[in-house]
């Protein structure tokens, strides 16, 4: 028993609320499969297509995918971005502004070719007319219109390090601007082919950092919350212990899909909010009353939060118990593994007459399977718990926008 509960040991409501407030998890972690981070996407869309989404992935029905994941397509947009904005500095020479051009329309195209394979992708949603009515009827067809909106929110694929890339990013704007200046200053002087091979050197494409990555940071608290609630999403639906036959009972009481597109949906709606309130108080904060009920609609949401983080940490509990569950399984292989061998050992021995050292390996072999059947029991208690928690969060209706009273 001791050994069950050193296993449960999983991140408190307490250490995610810390992670939100510090926009960073502790250590490497992987980035997010490309069903999590569509299940987060469908936060973005009207509970109606987001069930769609939810059903599609539950029944197993194709969903878009992209190489490299849609983390790259946050780092592609990220890029895009950034060339964005330094092309919008007037001050910009015409040498390094053709370099920039030229660098963008590559990234953009490179963004149209996974635009296409997520809305218009062939194997994925249906085309031909009768497919579609079929599609239809049966509520699984995610419309166009949807699958555009589901693209804009892979554009915010919660990803670690983000902002990690090259020296020349990291600079900051001004510095790129002088940079820029040097750079014109070089195209009057040198020959335009040398001038714009500098010039392609110094804004390519962001290099990743070497070595591993001691923590994963975020752009905000809301983008850290979104990323570990489809890390330990990852955790339990990849462990082969969830879709063995001894999870079967709890795989049937709660869809890790819908809670996932739940919870998304619920912290999009909430820093919505947060972003309008914030607007809000900045253009009429001088008034001391308005002021105040800004303050006050911000303290209502608060425990709109915390029951958030409390529904994400119910998620890092199953997943500890799923992958604490897994070791058992592993185990009772190897016993039954053994149990064939001694099966095998007292046929031979049973020859010579030596039946009873077989039967003590046998008992043996019998009482260590025994144990281990024991702790899944314990096992599927403890996820019983945790599967009964999740149930019970009521997600809460959040209003599109805020609309002061």
């Amino acid at each position: 028993m001791s050994r069950v509960s050193a296993n449960f040991n999983s991140s408190s409501s307490a250490d995610i609320r810390a992670w939100c407030d510090a926009s960073r998890m502790p250590g490497e972690r992987a980035e997010l499969s490309d069903n999590a981070a569509l299940m987060i996407g469908a936060g973005f869309l009207a509970p109606a297509a987001r069930s769609i989404v939810v059903r599609r992935a539950s029944t197993g029905l194709p969903l878009p995918g992209v190489p490299g994941g849609f983390s790259e397509l946050r780092r592609l947009q990220r890029s895009i971005a950034q060339v964005e904005q330094q092309l919008s500095n007037p001050m910009m020479p015409s040498m390094v502004a053709a370099v920039l051009r030229n660098r963008l329309n590559g990234l953009q195209r490179r963004r149209d070719e996974v635009h296409k394979s997520v809305v218009i992708a062939k194997g994925v949603f249906a085309s031909g007319t009768r497919a579609i009515r079929r599609e239809r009827r049966e509520n699984v067809y995610l419309e166009l219109e949807d699958r555009e909106r589901l693209f804009g929110g892979l554009l915010c694929t919660p990803t670690p390090n983000v902002n990690n890339v090259n020296y020349m990013r990291k600079a900051g704007s001004a510095a790129i601007e002088r940079i820029a200046g040097v750079v014109g200053q070089v195209a009057s002087r040198a020959s335009g082919s040398q001038a714009e091979q500098w010039a392609s050197q110094l804004f390519s494409e962001p290099t990743a950092t070497s070595g591993p990555q001691r923590e994963a940071r975020f752009v905000d608290g809301y983008e850290t919350i979104l990323f570990v609630a489809g890390h330990y999403y990852d955790r339990i639906v990849r462990n082969p212990a969830w879709s063995s036959d001894h999870f079967a009972i709890p795989r049937t009481q709660v869809n890790l899909h819908a809670e996932l597109a739940e919870i998304a949906a619920d912290v999009i709606a909430l820093r919505s909010v947060r972003v309008d309130l914030d607007r809000a108080l900045r253009n009429g904060g001088f008034d001391q009353s308005f002021a105040d009920h800004i303050a006050a609609k911000e303290a209502a949401l608060r425990p709109v939060w915390s029951q958030l983080i409390d529904r994400v940490q119910a998620l890092t509990e199953v997943a500890h118990v799923v992958e604490s569950a897994a070791v058992e399984l592993r185990l009772l292989a190897e016993y039954n593994h053994a149990s064939a061998i001694d099966d095998r050992i007292d046929h031979l021995i049973s020859r010579a007459g030596e039946r009873e050292i077989s039967a003590d390996n046998s008992k043996r072999v019998t009482e260590q399977v025994r144990a281990g059947e024991e702790q899944l029991r314990i096992y599927r208690d403890v996820l019983q718990g945790n599967i009964a928690r999740i149930s019970m969060s009521a997600p809460m209706e959040l209003p599109e926008r805020y609309e002061p009273s």
